[in-house]
């Protein structure tokens, strides 16, 4: 009985070790075999920390420390008209998901204009906004009408085979649409 009792132990020891290094494997952002998933899930689990300069000439820096999504989120949310300080920190935050996300992903953070239950009937392409939209990203929900509020990245050559995901992420800005602002991600 304590044979099989440690046998289990050590068996179940062996197979938690093995999750966690396999679950700790990242996919290289530079790496042809990445997906717009692979950057959603960086974008939604990896932290980092934004330092910026407040006011004048003081020295006085002010640190975020959030989820890339989270920065991404807060920085689309300054104001266009921000004073410096806000501007400083929208320009930190950009930068640093854009960094932290490498070359061959666009990041667009969105809010919905309306709500449309759309579905590819063709795999045709469409230019929405400017840039083109495929069957693929319709059926994602990235067609609807949105103002993009915030962009990371160089938009998706034409001729690219493009992968697309959308995370949907609550904002903290109180207005009175409820629903979620579309943060799309997209990889080639």
């Amino acid at each position: 009985m304590t044979s099989t009792v440690l046998d289990v132990t050590v068996l179940l020891l062996c197979v938690s070790a093995s999750v966690v290094v396999l679950g700790g494997v990242d996919v290289d952002p530079g790496s042809p075999e990445r997906t717009a998933a692979d950057a959603a899930d960086r974008l939604t689990t990896e932290t980092a920390t934004v330092s910026y300069a407040v006011g004048g000439e003081d020295g006085k820096r002010r640190s975020v420390h959030a989820t890339l999504v989270e920065l991404l989120v807060a920085a689309a949310n300054v104001e266009t008209d921000a004073d410096a300080t806000a501007a400083r920190f929208r320009s930190m935050a950009l930068e640093t998901v854009g960094d932290a996300l490498g070359a061959r992903t666009r990041v667009d953070v969105r809010r919905p204009i309306r709500s449309v239950n759309r579905t590819a009937t063709t795999p045709s392409d469409d230019e929405i906004g400017g840039e083109r939209v495929t069957a693929d990203e319709r059926v994602a929900g990235v067609a609807d009408e949105a103002t993009t509020l915030a962009s990371v990245g160089s938009p998706p050559p034409r001729d690219a085979d493009v992968s697309v995901t959308v995370v949907r992420h609550p904002t903290s800005v109180a207005r009175a649409e409820s629903e979620p602002l579309r943060v799309v991600v997209r990889v080639w």
